[in-house]
């Protein structure tokens, strides 16, 4: 292309072959920079110690567990010691597993498996992610830990294509989870290919419904590929979660995870939970008669209901509510002995647990109106309740939420304000320039044409851009911030350099094939000043986008991931870029047409261009979540993520990376059923 360029230049102007030459190849140079200066990061971050991204990866985990875990027990950290049991299957067991085990000595239990693969299973409830976190959090903190073991990262099932393989989900999803505090992608598969993950996979039973055939099913996919995960010393290390009656279901057709230990947790007891509820309740004598019965009668309708930590806890969330004025309590334990069976009791509680964890919140209770909460939470359950030959559905992820206002209604309205306003910039950059019919005029409007159309053409897709790999907490943290310094004065100077490439070819082809008098002048002013303004903004974003350096307090990149957050930076990316280029328009306008007419022109056409392509190139995610708030007005709140977060705060929703889930499936379901309070 260069080549050709040279060869129309020479013979069109009679120009000497090597200038133009020079001529055409110039605006290569910034291009060329730019590569050099990746492949240069690239081979640094290539080169980087794995130690040091494993402690990164065992802060980040370390942290954002133990949060979840504290979310999961509730106020007063009151734990079951949960009783499990070894199954032992026909063949394939792992040695070392005891016949039974407790909850506190989970990891001695875990660490004797050879090899260290291990399947928790029990009935809905039980605690099993519980167990789970609490097996996790314990390797990372074992005593005998060594520098070289593999760091547990807890991942959901749910959200696995298993037409993907196992290595390159675990990779994506390590990524996706813990971009926030510097781990990339290149980090991710460095630390798999050194077998430094533990991957603790949850929702076994979630991958698919009752309904899906056998044979297109994914769990049993999952399954082969997880005895087929090696490392070099034979099968690599894996915890993997199920309900027991979908893995009995599994391993009756003898699909099951080889080389692996299956333990079952127990129901609790009576005994456990009468401590429970003793340890919870801030007077125990309102629970005597429950006490009484649950010890009298351990096969009634109550004591079969309050037999996994699930209920446990919502028996004691709804019964331990106080009025806000007289602090009087609202509930008699006692009401729960007039239901005659577990459904009956499952309902009561489920009904009376979400005004009860509204009205408990730790920092905001009342925040939201209960009908409100209920409402709003029904329609995002019904939202991940899926067509019978998909999986279960149980992340919400911001940027994925889209398709429940409709799919043809959200991208119709996408394109139609794409339109609207293009149209409207458009419609102001036209005032302010005299169009005639000629040639060469219709023939400047062509970028223009091509900007909007390319604008439509993104409004339109039917899947958008994921979110933007900007991380804005890096501007808290002084190491971080160093970084960027040095990422926005490469980009400085990759601009100039942009710049005069691109001020000399516009120059010399205003002056050869125009014949305008000082087009060369006025070009390389332009040029100049929009490579000066674009390369800070680029390097700007680099320095947001690149792999971190270790931070230097612990509120910077081990702090609590925030599914919000990559809508919020995706948003922000794409505005300050547009917003960037529009004054650098307004500049080279008045620098190269006059201080008036060129300031005005330049500040349209710099915000069309600017605007047009960060909201339409740069930030499709973020764009295409703002349309769907827009057209699911009176279904849901405005402000969705300050929400969801509010109702992870109150216990009604974990943190899953970053997606959020519903605190339990029992209450998903629960809510499917019951659009409104």
């Amino acid at each position: 292309m260069s080549a050709g360029l040279a060869l129309w230049l020479s013979e069109q102007f009679q120009v000497a072959r090597p200038a133009a030459t020079a001529v055409a190849l110039l605006p290569a140079v910034p291009g060329a920079f730019l590569a050099w200066i990746a492949y240069r990061d690239a081979r640094a971050d290539a080169a980087a110690n794995a130690e040091a991204k494993a402690r990164t990866l065992t802060a980040a985990v370390t942290a954002a567990e133990t949060r979840q875990r504290a979310q999961l027990i509730g106020p007063g950290a009151h734990r079951i010691d949960l009783i499990f049991r070894h199954r032992s299957e026909p063949a394939n067991n792992a040695t070392g597993a005891a016949d039974e085990g407790r909850l506190t000595d989970v990891v001695d239990y875990y660490r004797r498996l050879r090899p260290a693969r291990l399947v928790i299973t029990g009935e809905p409830g039980s605690g099993k992610t519980l167990l789970a976190l609490d097996l996790l959090l314990g390797l990372l903190t074992h005593p005998e830990r060594t520098e070289t073991d593999p760091v547990p990262v807890r991942l959901s099932l749910a959200s696995w294509d298993t037409d993907r393989p196992l290595r390159d989900w675990l990779a994506e999803q390590v990524h996706d989870q813990f971009r926030d505090r510097g781990v990339t992608a290149a980090d991710a598969w460095l630390l798999l290919d050194r077998h430094r993950v533990l991957p603790v996979l949850d929702g076994l039973d979630e991958m698919d419904t009752v309904a899906t055939p056998v044979g297109q099913r994914r769990a049993p996919r999952a399954l082969e590929q997880l005895n087929t995960y090696q490392h070099p010393t034979g099968n690599a290390p894996v915890i993997l979660t199920c309900r027991t009656a979908q893995y009995a279901e599994l391993t009756a057709l003898d699909l099951r995870m080889r080389e692996a230990a299956r333990i079952e947790i127990t129901p609790v007891t009576p005994a456990q939970a009468i401590a429970y509820l003793t340890a919870r309740s801030t007077s125990p004598a309102r629970w005597t008669t429950v006490f009484d019965t649950l010890a009298a009668a351990p096969e009634c309708a109550l004591a079969q209901t309050l037999n996994t930590p699930w209920r446990l806890n919502l028996a004691a969330t709804a019964y331990e509510e106080r009025h806000p004025d007289t602090l009087g309590y609202l509930r008699d334990p006692a009401d729960l002995l007039g239901f005659a069976s577990r459904s009956e009791v499952r309902d009561h509680l489920l009904g009376i647990y979400l005004p009860a964890a509204i009205s408990q919140h730790p920092t905001r209770p009342g925040c939201y109106q209960s009908d409100q909460t209920h409402r709003w939470l029904a329609a995002l359950a019904a939202h991940l309740a899926p067509p019978a030959s998909a999986g279960v559905g149980t992340d919400l992820v911001l940027h994925q939420l889209w398709p429940m206002a409709g799919r043809r209604r959200v991208r119709t309205a996408d394109a139609f304000l794409t339109a609207l306003l293009f149209l409207a910039l458009d419609a102001l950059l036209l005032t302010q320039v005299p169009m005639g019919l000629s040639p060469r005029e219709l023939l400047g409007t062509a970028p223009v044409m091509l900007l909007g159309l390319g604008a439509l053409l993104q409004a339109g897709r039917a899947h958008p851009q994921r979110p933007r790999a900007a991380r804005l907490q890096r501007l808290r943290d002084s190491a971080q911030r160093r970084r960027i310094v040095r990422k926005t004065l490469r980009g400085l100077g990759a601009g100039l350099a942009g710049g005069l490439a691109v001020g000399l070819g516009v120059g010399l082809t205003v002056d050869f094939a125009v014949g305008l008098a000082g087009g060369l002048p006025m070009a390389l002013t332009g040029g100049l000043t929009i490579g000066l303004v674009s390369g800070l903004a680029g390097g700007f974003a680099l320095g947001l986008t690149s792999p971190a350096v270790p931070a230097t307090h612990t509120s910077g990149l081990t702090s609590q991931a925030d599914p919000r957050h990559l809508i919020r930076d995706d948003l922000v990316i794409g505005l300050v870029g547009g917003l960037t280029f529009g004054f650098a328009g307004g500049i080279a306008g008045a620098l190269t047409f006059g201080a008036a007419f060129g300031l005005t022109f330049g500040l349209i056409a710099g915000f069309t261009g600017g605007l047009v392509g960060g909201l339409y190139f740069a930030t499709g995610a973020g764009r295409r979540y703002v349309i769907f708030l827009c057209c699911s007005r009176g279904r849901l709140p405005w402000r969705l993520g300050a929400f969801l977060h509010w109702a992870y705060g109150a216990g009604l929703l974990r943190i899953s990376g970053t997606a959020y889930q519903f605190r339990h499936r029992e209450l998903q379901d629960w809510l499917t059923t019951r659009p409104r309070a």
